[in-house]
């Protein structure tokens, strides 16, 4: 009878959920013993755009996909402008006014961008949520789908090599060409063996640089306890190839010398708006022309081309999960592209 009148827990979870997955579901069961009622914050399409420049599925489906799920008492769809500059949920929060702000993974405060509304309308953040293994993310179930449909012509690695060579024989950075293009050769070599899938490479990696970084999951930095040099990696049968990292977050980081330090590292604080204003002052439809790509590219390309601004003398490769396209930027410019 004095139950009646207790206020409901309200538990909220955000996210695209574009596909959702076995992740997601844990997630969704795991937050819903948290409180009363669930409320999921689904980020719309604009959103989806901004973070990884495509959607696979409309905002309306997702939405009601997530409400045939047992548990889901209520979808909210994010109102994200388009080119949205606070890619947070805090608008959100603000007008649900929840208990309870679950987060999977194993996300920090710090990586939270909602903690100050949270902290203002007295919301509780809960972490570490729908545990229960090594979760195959959205953008990795996306990739396989797309690499078991296309059959890519393969790249000429010779060719390529030389091309980028060429490309890099002013160069001023800290590793030798040599190094450099025995990476890109690396990196080619993986193209070829398996498509559709995300790579930023962080090359004359210096320890100066440490406060910089973030390892979310220790289980992705193979490389901490077991360096390995590239000329290594290109012979056969070596351990702790490439290939083990295309599903981890984040980057691998490398020595002047070749030596790969650490894989699945969280780059923070780059800051990309500030950095292309001051290579590329002036007025941009958004930071992906502002930088100079010819089309809008996953905020990876952003953080790795800003990188190798802040990280004088470093090379910085990526290779985009979306098209497979590769680039080398140098200073903050793109040096090559494939």
């Amino acid at each position: 009878m004095g139950n009646r009148n207790k206020k409901p827990i309200i538990v909220v979870v955000s996210g695209a959920f574009d596909p959702i997955h076995i992740g997601h579901i844990r997630l969704i069961k795991e937050a819903k013993k948290l409180g009363d009622k669930l409320v999921i914050i689904l980020n719309n399409d604009n959103w989806l755009r901004n973070k990884k420049t495509h959607v696979f599925m409309h905002q309306n489906e997702r939405k009601e996909i997530l409400e045939a799920i047992k548990g889901v008492d209520e979808v909210v769809i994010s109102r994200h402008l388009v080119n949205p500059k606070d890619m947070s949920v805090s608008a959100e929060l603000f007008r649900i006014k929840p208990d309870i702000f679950v987060k999977g993974g194993n996300l920090k405060i710090k990586d939270v961008p909602e903690s100050e509304m949270c902290k203002k309308i007295g919301c509780k953040i809960i972490f570490h949520a729908g545990h229960g293994g090594n979760f195959q993310y959205s953008s990795w179930l996306l990739a396989n789908y797309i690499r078991s449909l296309n059959r890519v012509k393969q790249i000429d690695i010779n060719k390529t090599v030389a091309r980028i060579r060429q490309a890099l024989k002013k160069s001023k950075t800290h590793a030798s060409l040599n190094t450099k293009l025995t990476l890109s050769g690396i990196i080619l070599s993986v193209m070829n063996r398996r498509r559709a899938f995300g790579l930023f490479v962080i090359l004359g990696w210096h320890d100066k640089w440490n406060s910089f970084t973030d390892v979310p999951d220790s289980n992705q930095d193979i490389y901490k306890k077991h360096h390995v040099n590239l000329k290594d990696l290109v012979k056969e049968g070596k351990h702790y190839k490439v290939e083990s990292t295309l599903d981890f977050d984040g980057a691998i980081l490398i020595d002047k010398n070749g030596k790969i330090l650490d894989s699945g590292i969280i780059i923070e604080g780059l800051r990309p708006k500030v950095i292309a204003n001051k290579i590329h002052p002036g007025k941009f439809k958004d930071l992906s022309q502002q930088f100079g790509f010819k089309g809008k590219v996953h905020s990876r390309h952003l953080s790795a081309i800003t990188a190798s601004y802040i990280f004088k003398g470093t090379t910085v490769f990526t290779v985009s999960e979306e098209n497979d396209s590769f680039h080398v930027f140098e200073n903050g410019r793109i040096v090559y592209s494939l």
